[in-house]
């Protein structure tokens, strides 16, 4: 877990204003932390906690955020987010919308080149073979999205959880190793480009990654010759959430 002191005069964004969203946000503001909220929705949660509020995508406004404030973009995150990454690397992001916000940043940051996403069966059976049944909660051939967990599906988590690296606390039952690192495993020599960014949990019990880790697999992608085949994802010790896909 990360303290609050960690995050003074950091600049995260924040991915959605919803109940994830705007634990993440208290936390942040709590530690005088630079705040960016994205969320379609003017009267989500989240918003009330807001400073200042933008309606539509404004980058040099975003740029102009102080310490201890919230801008409020009313505006598509994953649209906001792939032009703002191509100026600032934020220094943590905070996936609060439905999916596996990562993913879909890549996705948008290709399409945007010109380059065609297409989703493969075949990858995607190839990687869950790789991974314990008992992790996988639910995997999507068509959007070729997997995700993971130590916590059986149906169940919650205790809350709060320090995530122990050895066993699940709510089940008791041992744990083959981080999440990451299993994710890591399972995507290995199968696709050419991969990356599973480590989520860190925040005081709040919301995960949040690092921008750089990001920006920099953007760079590396950017350097790919087409074709090839990709997995992009994000996990915690105990969750992970991936896409994997080919790029024409």
């Amino acid at each position: 877990m990360m303290s609050n002191t960690s995050f003074k005069d950091k600049l995260i964004v924040i991915a959605g204003g919803g109940y994830f969203g705007t634990e993440a946000l208290i936390s942040a503001k709590e530690s005088f932390a630079k705040i960016i909220l994205l969320d379609e929705f003017p009267d989500c949660k989240a918003s009330k906690f807001a400073d200042e509020i933008v309606k539509g995508i404004d980058l040099n406004k975003a740029m102009e955020v102080k310490a201890n404030n919230v801008k409020f973009f009313i505006c598509d995150a994953v649209r906001f987010l792939t032009d703002f990454l191509r100026k600032v690397t934020p220094d943590y992001i905070v996936p609060a919308i439905p999916g596996n916000l990562t993913g879909k940043l890549v996705m948008r940051w290709l399409e945007d080149q010109g380059f065609k996403i297409r989703v493969e069966s075949r990858l995607v059976k190839e990687v869950l073979d790789d991974i314990p049944k008992s992790m996988v909660n639910h995997y999507d051939k068509n959007s070729g999205t997997i995700i993971t967990s130590y916590m059986p599906k149906g169940r919650l988590c205790k809350i709060p959880c320090d995530q122990p690296l050895d066993f699940c606390p709510t089940t008791g039952k041992p744990k083959a190793g981080a999440m990451y690192k299993v994710l890591e495993h399972a995507t290995w020599n199968k696709v050419k480009a991969s990356k599973i960014i480590r989520s860190h949990k925040l005081q709040r019990d919301v995960g949040c990654f690092r921008g750089e880790e990001l920006t920099s697999f953007l760079s590396c992608i950017d350097q790919i010759e087409r074709p090839y085949s990709l997995a992009i994802g994000t996990a915690c010790v105990c969750h992970g959430i991936m896409n994997i896909f080919s790029v024409l």
